[in-house]
């Protein structure tokens, strides 16, 4: 019988340090790609070597852009928007963001090129990005609104335009902008819900033609970015799970140093002071464009709270992690317009509300909402599917710190796909997880 290494966390006492969380996977994506289109040589700083993050980079190499790892830093050498056709099949194995991103970029570039997935990135929808790009007339097929996605190189004159974003979908935004680096004229979208911003933050701090009015951006093109260095932010959707840690245990206080604060990924610290948590930020100063600073968290006595679908895009990865603290916080809370996290690395909605309800917690899952009934101690010690999904994963091992009986998740792979040190962080900081062999 085949064994399993997994993760095994079980009631732990107070966490206390001083630490830096893993760099942040979206910007760094973006580093990457966004320096690929610049015409010389960017120095990125602090670049996150997750998975995702790795399987981007492979995809430009595959591309033949040059890229070198020094000590401290990646060196990308941009060739002003110019790729080769690539020899094999671009794999971007669970990065929605990478496959996103690149599909854009790729379809006005003049090459042709096949981009795919994992297993549960297969599952994603890709016609939210298809459509537009149709609209700018680039030659693109797909698997049924799904992977694989296929560019192709025939000479079209590319159209820019004015485009509506009715849902609020950072991926989206960017795969359009990014197409629309090469595509002559002026490229206008309008967010109705407005969503994170780091392509736009890294285009405009490279040099890009880009004008962001409200909730209207417009990019015009041709354009010439120039390479400079990039340092990236502590990624705030990994600090949230090290908040809430802290948050829920006695007698801890933890501060994370250098996260990034952009607006439109913090609206968990908005709903934790809502719930009575006790979190200082200090010392903000922004790194190439985006804003940072260091996260002071102390014990606090959670109350409960709703959280209506006005907030979603600023707190859409975070959801998870919340819906943990709302099964310790007193009092009952309520999350609202949810449809978003259907479509994540699983169904998260079903996902965690399965989990978390197979611990213990009391809950009431609606088509697009949940209720949470919050209790000081929740019981635990039952098997968790993650359906492979990383968030999913980190989630219920933060449980596990404070049920009354151990949690085991079913794999533990996946978390490497944005935070790799998730175990060896949690240990430095007094928390009992470890590595569980299972059959």
């Amino acid at each position: 019988m085949k064994k399993i290494i997994t993760l095994k966390s079980s009631k732990s006492k107070s966490l206390n340090g001083i630490i830096t969380v893993p760099s942040d996977k979206s910007i760094s994506i973006r580093s990457l790609i966004i320096s690929s289109t610049c015409l010389g040589n960017t120095k990125i700083f602090k670049l996150l070597e997750s998975e995702d993050v790795l399987n981007t980079l492979k995809v430009l190499k595959n591309l033949k852009i040059k890229i070198i790892k020094n000590n401290d830093y990646y060196e990308i050498f941009g060739q002003g928007g110019f790729f080769s056709d690539p020899q094999k099949i671009l794999h971007f194995g669970n990065s929605g963001t990478g496959v996103r991103l690149m599909a854009g970029l790729l379809s006005t570039s003049a090459i042709n090129a096949t981009l795919t997935g994992d297993k549960s990135l297969s599952s994603r929808p890709m016609k939210r990005i298809i459509d537009p790009l149709h609209e700018m007339n680039v030659s693109i097929t797909h698997n049924n609104g799904l992977l694989p996605i296929k560019v192709f190189n025939r000479n079209n004159q590319h159209i820019p335009i004015n485009h509506t974003l009715n849902v609020g979908s950072a991926q989206v935004k960017s795969c359009i902008l990014l197409a629309a680096l090469n595509t002559k004229g002026t490229t206008k979208i309008v967010e109705k819900i407005p969503s994170r911003d780091h392509t736009e933050i890294m285009l405009k701090f490279l040099g890009a033609n880009l004008i962001k009015e409200k909730n209207v951006i417009k990019l015009t093109s041709p354009n010439f970015l120039k390479p400079k260095e990039l340092k990236i932010p502590g990624d705030f959707s990994s600090a949230a799970f090290v908040i809430i840690a802290v948050l829920l245990s006695k007698k801890s206080k933890v501060t994370l140093k250098d996260v990034g604060l952009n607006y439109y990924r913090t609206g968990l610290l908005d709903v934790l002071k809502k719930m009575n948590a006790n979190i200082t930020v200090k010392n903000k100063r922004k790194f190439n464009g985006e804003i940072v600073g260091d996260i002071e968290v102390v014990s606090s006595n959670l109350v409960a709270t709703v959280v209506n679908k006005s907030i979603v895009p600023r707190l859409i990865d975070e959801y998870p992690i919340l819906f943990v603290a709302a099964s310790f916080a007193s009092g009952t809370s309520e999350f609202y317009g949810l449809k978003e996290l259907k479509v994540k690395e699983s169904n998260r909605l079903s996902s965690m509300s399965n989990a978390l309800s197979k611990n213990g917690v009391k809950l009431e899952l609606g088509n697009d909402s949940i209720k949470i009934y919050g209790e000081e101690t929740q019981e635990g010690g039952s098997h968790v599917e993650t359906e492979n999904d990383h968030r999913v994963a980190m989630s219920m091992l933060i449980f596990g710190f404070f049920s009354n009986k151990s949690i085991v998740i079913d794999e533990m792979e996946m978390i490497k796909t944005s935070f790799p040190s998730f175990r060896e962080l949690f240990q430095k900081l007094g928390a009992k997880i470890e590595y569980f062999q299972k059959f």
